[in-house]
């Protein structure tokens, strides 16, 4: 029998029609949809009919064991494309910005099974649209890295390598990075502190969505009173 295909597509923040066309158009031939926790109910109302549903979220502090659970994942995908099904990966924001899409499509590249990725709306560039917060400008970073606020073990960014960041006029994006924002400011010389503009994003795209904003010692104050709900980014800036 023929493979099928496997299609890995980026939702986006969750309004549906933020979906790219193409993306629209993969979901809708889906013989079986494998789908994460954070993909909003809007775009799985465009799940079609005729298709097997099967939710593969992952959420950290679970208690679940990540790997097992994104080797099972490709269990499935292996399975669902040897039996010559279209097989539709669907995932929250980009497929490849902190979301393990370079895990899938190794995976699918080592199996010999033909596969598509369909760029999806990533949450920086959402919240800066949702809030008008400029990712570069001219007048002020020339320059924006994405971050994940943690390593595998759970260690906090590197401050020193942030610090370099902010130094040189970027504008540095922190995914995940609301549980160490403490710990970050910690890292930080005093002095440095008051130079640094923070901003973050909660749940960008949804109904709840929610801004807060100031100097990082006054953000990580209010957010440690006040903690802002998950998923959120932390945007750093040196003014």
């Amino acid at each position: 029998m023929q493979k099928g295909k496997v299609y890995i597509v980026g939702a986006g923040p969750g309004p549906a029609d933020l979906l790219t066309i193409r993306a629209h158009r993969a979901i809708g031939e889906a013989d079986v949809v494998l789908y994460d926790a954070l993909v909003s109910r809007e775009v799985r109302q465009l799940f079609p009919e005729k298709a097997e549903l099967v939710f593969v979220g992952k959420r950290a502090g679970d208690g679940r064991d990540v790997t097992v659970r994104q080797n099972a994942i490709h269990a499935k995908m292996l399975q669902h494309s040897t039996e010559g099904k279209t097989v539709v990966r669907v995932k929250s924001g980009d497929p490849m910005v902190f979301s393990r899409g370079a895990e899938e499509t190794s995976f699918l590249k080592e199996n010999e099974i033909p596969y598509e990725v369909i760029p999806g709306i990533s949450a920086f560039n959402a919240a800066a649209a949702e809030f008008g917060v400029a990712l570069t400008d001219r007048r002020g970073s020339n320059s924006l890295h994405l971050l994940s606020g943690t390593d595998v073990s759970g260690k906090p960014v590197n401050a020193q390598h942030l610090a370099d960041i902010l130094e040189k006029r970027g504008t540095a994006v922190l995914y995940m990075g609301t549980k160490v924002l403490e710990q970050i400011v910690e890292a930080f010389d005093p002095g440095a502190r008051g130079q640094i503009s923070a901003t973050i994003v909660s749940r960008t795209g949804l109904p709840d969505s929610a801004i807060m904003e100031g100097k990082l010692t006054e953000v990580a104050e209010l957010h440690s009173v006040a903690p802002l709900k998950t998923p959120a980014l932390i945007f750093l800036k040196k003014y």
